[in-house]
């Protein structure tokens, strides 16, 4: 350490100390030491032994024989699986009775909510008039539904993958990727089949058909299943036609309480019965096995890409189930529904800015004129409303208080987007000049111009039957709660597992879980009593409109208010 860094000292007998200078000799002129590389002294350096020449690498051949295919990856993976576990016999025979148990306990809740709803939905109208829907004309519409809403899942969740680990572990391999989705294949294949039958069994049961007319039901929806998640699987490896799939049954979903109402203004809604031959269910069937069959041949062309963004997708929608996280799951869906890189929009100019508050509300209007889907299920909310008036139980009284809520609170959080992205984003809300308070009753806005476009359609008939427009007024008051309610959900905390356990049917299950799901349908149905007792009573009066403004205010300050660190929640 002193040589190198005391160059140029001298020992006090005047001999330098540095290294360099000690082992390098004088040279003949006393100015200047030997120059690098040449020899020191007379002597010259000994000749380097010459290198042997280096033997050619050994070629790595395979043999065929001992290569691993993918089937025997995933069975290898399982029986290392197995043989850290410790169940034994006793744990296996458990397991599959839970599994039999479940499933015929499901069974019997199908059966006994589809007559509840028969009992509950179709009754006989007032005054011995027919009723405008019939229960045919609802099973068709209803089964169009459910088809859609099963290719929209089945696009946006899969239907192949391996989940996170078999997309970290198994897909780099070089092995065949049939063996690797074998498993995933079957399980899309027979849970299709099986919501399929079951949908189609339950709707048929609820709409009043006996056992055999549920039976042919259950078939015909098993080969529709069938059909349609053959359908995406084949274009799983397509991510943009998949993203449009996605964005065409949200399309589809919405349509069919529109062409409602086409039936209903036609006077076409009068259908008695609903009976598809047996030659187009069988023919049906035969081509969704052939379609299952060219599915089953083309999963080699399914890429890693796609593999790992569906593994995505899956584990946070999964995650979202788990935890009752409403909100989690609708990112979830959105995110498997979009495409990369975006498309070239045109620029929103903002021309009635005027401040932040205007900012936010502006910022709100165009996230929702740029989401199709959203535009889309406004449409098709506002013309459920419509449709479900037309069956008795929801025509006044306590079913057209559930009605209005339900539809109210739905169309509010459509335009509760803005306030979602920024409950994920809290910067957004942050780089504007107002207080949390004020950012969140500015973003109630737009949710409760939503709320009102479906609560005004829904409130039509009781006006153009009394003739009162103190209903338009009571209405604009409830969609304000109504926004305050979707405002509310929106900003919630993710729910406290350290809380105690509550026994279900279902397991254990945190009390603090129950946050993700009671925090703003509270609000919404609070919020509302008033409205609820106009309808009960049959007519609006200027005293409940006050109540019902003083509910509005309550809600507001429950939506707006932003709890300090280490305080308690206020109403949950």
């Amino acid at each position: 350490m002193n040589a190198a860094r005391g160059k140029g000292r001298k020992h006090p007998s005047g001999k330098p100390t540095s290294g360099h200078a000690a082992a390098r000799p004088a040279s003949h002129d006393g100015a200047h030491g030997a120059a690098p590389g040449e020899p020191s002294g007379g002597t010259s350096p000994e000749p380097a032994p010459p290198t042997p020449p280096r033997a050619p690498l050994p070629l790595l051949t395979t043999d065929p024989d001992e290569e691993f295919s993918g089937r025997e990856i995933r069975r290898l993976t399982a029986r290392v699986t197995a043989s850290r576990a410790d169940a034994g016999p006793g744990e296996l025979f458990g397991d599959v009775a839970y599994v039999v148990v479940s499933v015929a306990i499901s069974a019997l809740f199908v059966v006994g909510a589809a007559n509840v709803l028969r009992e509950t939905l179709f009754v006989e109208p007032a005054g011995g008039r027919p009723p405008v829907l019939t229960p045919a004309t609802i099973q068709a519409l209803a089964s169009v539904a459910l088809l859609a809403l099963m290719t929209g899942m089945a696009v946006r969740l899969g239907p192949l993958g391996t989940g996170s680990a078999g997309v970290r572990w198994w897909v780099p391999m070089p092995v065949d990727r049939r063996g690797l989705l074998t498993p995933s294949y079957w399980r899309g294949v027979a849970v299709a089949v099986l919501l399929g039958a079951g949908g189609f069994a339950m709707i048929a049961l609820a709409s009043g058909g006996d056992p055999g007319v549920a039976g042919r039901s259950a078939a015909l929806g098993a080969a529709a299943g069938l059909l349609l998640v053959g359908v995406a699987g084949l274009i799983q490896p397509r991510t943009r036609v998949a993203a449009a799939a996605a964005r065409v049954s949200d399309v589809l979903i919405a349509a069919v309480p529109v062409a409602g109402v086409v039936l209903v203004a036609a006077g076409w809604s009068d259908l008695r019965e609903l009976s598809v031959p047996a030659w187009a269910i069988g023919a049906l069937g035969v081509g969704a096995l052939a379609l299952a069959v060219v599915w089953w041949r083309r999963l080699e062309a399914l890429g890693a890409q796609v593999l790992r963004a569906q593994s995505a997708v899956a584990d946070q929608a999964g995650g979202a189930i788990l935890s009752l996280d409403t909100r989690e799951l609708g990112r979830a869906l959105s995110r498997a529904g979009s495409t990369r890189g975006g498309r070239n929009r045109r620029l929103a100019r903002f021309a009635t800015v005027r401040g932040p508050v205007t900012a936010l509300v502006a910022a709100d209007l165009t996230l929702l004129r740029r989401s199709p889907s959203a535009l889309a299920q406004l449409v098709g909310l506002t013309a459920l409303v419509i449709v479900a008036q037309q069956v008795p139980a929801f025509e006044g009284g306590f079913g057209l208080f559930v009605l209005l809520v339900v539809a109210g609170f739905r169309g509010a959080q459509l335009g509760a987007e803005g306030a979602r992205t920024a409950e994920m984003v809290p910067a957004l809300d942050a780089m504007m000049p107002l207080s949390a308070r004020d950012a969140r009753l500015a973003r109630t806005v737009v949710p409760a111009l939503t709320a009102l476009l479906a609560l005004v359609v829904g409130i039509v008939p009781l006006v153009l039957s009394t003739g009162d427009p103190l209903w338009v007024a009571l209405i604009a008051v409830v969609a304000v709660g109504m926004g305050a309610a979707a405002v509310r959900s929106a900003y919630r905390k993710p729910p406290n597992w350290s809380g105690p356990l509550m026994a279900t049917p279902a397991g254990a299950l945190p009390t603090g879980a129950m946050s993700m799901v009671s925090q703003g349908p509270d609000v919404a149905v609070l919020g509302a009593i008033p409205l609820g007792i106009c309808l009960l009573v049959g007519t609006p009066t200027p005293t409940l409109i006050v109540f019902q403004g003083i509910a509005v205010w309550i809600a507001l300050a429950v939506a707006s208010h932003v709890r300090a660190v280490g305080a308690k929640p206020l109403l949950g």
